[in-house]
């Protein structure tokens, strides 16, 4: 065989292989984009600025919270969060796990 021809069978079997692997670097990160969703908890028990930052404070205490605003006047607690971090489930669990009351 020439070496020529060598090199470019070469190079096609090499470009292959490293597009295979883009394709599943690709497909391997789609998992890992964060899912923002934005939720607001109807919280009973809330009477004044300590309650709001106590419940701020225990909601940050879990993975994937990107804010919190939590307001006493109108009982209400706003979360945004990565859905593939942390759940509803675990927010509310962590407002009652501070004493008050999420009304589901």
């Amino acid at each position: 065989m020439r070496p020529g021809f060598i090199f470019v069978l070469l190079t096609v079997f090499f470009s292959g292989a490293c597009t295979q692997k883009t394709k599943l670097a690709d497909s391997s990160t789609k998992s890992l984009v964060p899912v923002v969703k934005d939720t607001i908890f109807k919280v009973e028990g809330m009477s004044c600025e300590h309650c709001e930052m106590s419940i701020t404070k225990g909601v940050l205490e879990l993975t994937g919270i990107d804010s919190v605003k939590a307001n006493h006047l109108d009982s209400t607690a706003f979360v945004r969060f990565d859905s593939s971090q942390t759940t509803p489930d675990e927010i509310i669990a962590a407002i009652e796990k501070r004493g008050y009351t999420v009304v589901r």
